[in-house]
């Protein structure tokens, strides 16, 4: 069985179709069948204006314990970038990755929908 296939990404190489004559010409035969369910279920996380405005970031606290930007005391502000989902006992269960970072501060709150697959 010889598969001369088209390495090249800008023009039209028909890998497919010389895959499938390949084994056409071998006299093979193949049958794909597949069935899967996927149940879904969507979790909402609210985090409201007064939670979660400070980076839990140990570098932005200096040795004696004080902030190191003076901006963080007046204003503070951070980025939501990732979601931990526990249970009961507080064990992590699963993260959630945000597609971007969220701005978080005093004035907005944010409800985060995460969306389970299994």
């Amino acid at each position: 069985m010889n598969l001369n296939v088209s390495e090249s990404n800008n023009i039209n190489g028909q890998n497919l179709r010389t895959f499938y004559n390949a084994f056409n010409s071998a006299g093979a035969s193949f049958k794909l069948q597949s069935e899967e369910t996927v149940t879904s279920n969507y979790v909402f996380v609210r985090v409201r204006n007064s939670e979660f405005n400070y980076s839990t970031n140990p570098s932005n606290i200096s040795g004696s314990g004080e902030l190191r930007d003076n901006i963080m005391i007046n204003s503070p502000q951070s980025f939501i970038t990732t979601v931990g989902l526990y249970n009961d006992n507080n064990d992590l269960l699963g993260v959630a990755k945000l597609s971007k970072p969220l701005l978080k501060d005093f004035t907005k709150e944010v409800l985060v929908r995460i969306k389970l697959d299994y």
